[in-house]
């Protein structure tokens, strides 16, 4: 549109056009997250059986489980009716597994047996033609009990030998011995005995000992019954009087002695 001043002169006339901001700035489109890569597919994972000869294939799995890659997906499982263990996961952590199970499904050494002397004594102040003597492997004990104990004489009730041969190492058994009595030649002494709790420990110099927690020898018969409980620890070799026990005029004594055999 033109207009004149005062003058003639043709001026033009100024327009402002207003743009909405909104229309001015160039529309951005939404970009949707790309989503993240799933590296653990069907191929990328193999599975492998591992048959154990040694070791328990769940014991073993409970130390494998952390050499794995722990990607979702992947598993490990233990059968112990076929001694296998079977996992599936990457081939690098198959590898590093195999060879894990190579170092450690290997045999166990070899727990030492225990065999264990049990003498089983009566003590007195009388004596009969038909007292069994004492073993001489354990003579050099009367001494001790002569000095503790107010009793002169001792005769063998029962001399017991066991091994124990396996963790964990418990034992009980019975049996019968036959001891003098007053008014005929032998009479028959039932008893039995429980030894629990026994592992081997090392003594002050370092060598083993064996620690027993929970020892029981007792009768029970109508003309005797006694009953001794302790636990103790005796050394390789060592002669042990685990305890006493009063059965009326006499006193029941078992002495023990304890051999480590590796």
């Amino acid at each position: 549109m033109l207009t004149f001043n005062k003058i003639g002169l043709l001026i033009p006339s100024l327009f402002l056009i207003l743009v909405p901001v909104s229309l001015a700035q160039q529309v951005q489109p939404t970009q949707t997250p790309k989503p993240e890569p799933d590296y653990v597919t069907e191929k990328s994972f193999k599975s492998k059986i591992f048959e154990l000869k040694y070791r328990d294939p769940d014991n073993l799995a409970r130390v494998l489980r952390q050499l794995g890659s722990g990607f979702k997906g992947a598993a490990m499982s233990s059968n112990t009716e076929f001694k296998t263990i079977t996992v599936r996961d990457f081939p690098e952590n198959l590898v590093t597994i195999e060879e894990a199970i190579k170092r450690l499904d290997i045999p166990a050494a070899p727990s030492p047996s225990i065999d264990l002397h049990m003498h089983v004594l009566l003590a007195s102040d009388t004596t009969s033609n038909t007292n069994v003597p004492v073993p001489n492997d354990i003579k050099d004990v009367l001494p001790q009990l002569r000095e503790t104990l107010n009793y002169r004489n001792y005769e063998l009730a029962a001399s017991i030998i066991q091994r124990l041969a396996q963790t964990p190492y418990n034992l009980s058994s019975s049996g019968i011995a036959e001891i003098s009595a007053p008014g005929s030649d032998r009479t028959a002494m039932p008893y039995e005995y429980q030894i629990n709790s026994v592992s081997l420990t090392p003594n002050g110099t370092g060598a083993p000992s064996v620690q027993i927690g929970h020892f029981t020898f007792s009768t029970s018969s109508e003309t005797a019954r006694a009953r001794i409980q302790t636990a103790l620890n005796i050394r390789d070799g060592e002669k042990v009087v685990v305890g006493t026990a009063t059965i009326r005029n006499r006193a029941l004594v078992v002495v023990l002695t304890a051999k480590i055999v590796k």
